[in-house]
């Protein structure tokens, strides 16, 4: 059965793949090799023919197949830099279980319960590869890392109970009974609200991503955000469609929502003017994103959804794009490990150029892949209340002189590397009492590669996104809750 093989398929690699840890070039080859086996297998399967196993319905609606589809092809790319990149010993092995993981979630959104339960599960998992090491390494793992590990585990445990409460609360729900002494709608809306904002890292449930950014390994990071927030986006939508009372309901609770998401995109762009390390000026630039996010989604109009949608596709390629960038401009180049490096774009013009390419993806300026959805959310601010428009201006705004003052200060400074003159030999002077040469070392290949690939899609999408767009707005028309201006 092809459900069976897009659950079971990554997860029986990966227990192979931990078998054979240390085969580090085989394992990369055996993992890439079942991303694309993935994207196969998502391509040809039918859409919308459910199927019963174990008194569970499994189906593959046209948005999940878009995401099967996606998120595999970009995660077999970052697999592929892993070749030069250090990753640890069990990223691959665990990156393969979670897309399982995702993928089941996938396909059982029809099964909340069950979804919630798998959803926990891929963030412990995210939790091993976190404080993972890389093979052979004598280092302990250092307490910033742990902490951040540990921060999101608490989290996320806490977001799985929230939406288990929440179902159970609907599950429970019969209209009419005691209407003047409790409303269940509104106690899961908000639930739910938590819950979610938790997992996809909404201000002010957002103190997970930036630290998570900053101190695990930069292909962890992006594994996260990719697939588990995408994931739960997704999750939240297929909730709305099988439970609708939370959305005819909450007239009201949905417009705090959307307030909450638009604040919480300002309150992102804010927190990434005022960083100085580049890793936390992507972590809440990200925020911002999350922030943008919640407000089309809460609208619950086809242009706030088909925004919310196609920024999350959107991220999917922003996101490994920026964070691959940081790891490539990370590289040791023969300097001095202490000393701030101002000539990074300069230095590695490929890591810097997919760097800012990364954040004007997730700011959307044209000509980047995040344009058509921010114009989308822009449109449906304006049509709401004039301040939302206002807000989310100014968190773009915010976002576009954070990345400015990051490229400032780290990226477009005078380079380093000019020739100096030589320094006159003295008598008796030898070879060995002259200055060491400092030898500058070139970006890796592999990861070079990697990088420009994604700024091209970023690209691509941003000049032709008429096409991806018209995909997602033809979903949207299948939704029940969806309600016009």
């Amino acid at each position: 059965m092809p459900y069976l093989l897009l659950i079971t398929f990554p997860v029986a690699i990966g227990a192979s793949c931990f078998l054979l840890r240390t085969q580090t070039r085989l394992v990369i080859v055996l993992a890439v090799a079942t991303m694309l086996a993935q994207v196969a297998l998502a391509v040809f399967i039918p859409v919308d023919q459910p199927v019963r196993l174990l008194g569970l319905t499994l189906n593959l609606d046209p948005l999940g197949q878009l995401f099967l589809i996606v998120v595999p092809a970009v995660t077999a790319l970052m697999f592929v830099t892993t070749w030069r990149l250090p990753h640890g010993e069990n990223y691959l092995p665990i990156a393969l279980m979670i897309i399982g993981l995702a993928s089941t979630i996938v396909l059982l959104l029809q099964e909340p319960f069950v979804a919630a339960l798998l959803l926990v599960s891929a963030g412990l998992l995210s939790v091993l590869a976190i404080v993972d090491l890389p093979t052979g390494s004598s280092l302990l793992v250092e307490p910033a890392v742990i902490a951040s590990a540990l921060k999101y585990l608490v989290l996320m445990a806490i977001a799985g109970v929230l939406m288990y409460m929440g179902f159970i609360l609907i599950n429970m729900y019969r209209p009419g009974v005691m209407p003047q002494q409790v409303e269940p709608p509104r106690i899961v809306l908000a639930l739910l609200a938590v819950g979610f904002g938790l997992r996809l890292a909404v201000a002010p449930f957002h103190s997970w991503l930036p630290d998570l950014v900053e101190h695990a390994a930069p292909m962890v990071a992006a594994l996260v955000i990719i697939v588990l927030n995408t994931t739960g986006l997704l999750f939240l939508i297929s909730v709305f469609q099988f439970f609708p009372v939370i959305v005819a309901e909450n007239e009201h609770g949905l417009a705090l929502l959307a307030w909450l998401g638009a604040l919480a995109a300002l309150a992102g762009g804010l927190m990434a003017l005022v960083q100085d390390r580049p890793r936390r000026v992507a972590g809440y630039l990200v925020v911002y994103n999350a922030g943008m996010v919640l407000f089309g989604l809460a609208t619950i109009t086809p242009a706030g959804l088909a925004g919310a949608v196609f920024e999350t596709f959107n991220q999917i390629l922003a996101v490994p794009l920026l964070l691959l960038s940081l790891a490539l401009l990370e590289q040791p180049d023969g300097r001095a490990p202490n000393v701030v490096r101002r000539d990074l774009l300069w230095r590695w013009p490929v890591g810097g150029a997919g760097l800012l390419g990364g954040g004007l993806a997730l700011l959307g300026l044209p000509p980047f892949s995040g344009y058509a959805s921010k114009m989308l959310f822009y449109d449906v601010a304006a049509r709401n209340d004039i301040v939302f428009l206002g807000l989310l201006v100014g968190a773009t705004a915010l976002g576009l002189l954070a990345l400015a003052r990051l490229a400032h200060q780290r990226l477009l400074g005078a380079p380093e590397d000019q020739p100096v003159e030589e320094t006159p030999r003295l008598l008796g002077m030898t070879e060995v009492d002259l200055p060491a040469q400092r030898r500058l070392e070139r970006e890796p290949p592999v990861v070079a590669l990697a990088v420009v690939l994604l700024l091209a899609w970023c690209l691509a999408i941003g000049l032709y996104p008429k096409p991806l767009l018209a995909m997602i707005t033809d979903m949207i028309r299948g939704l029940t809750f969806v309600r016009e201006l």
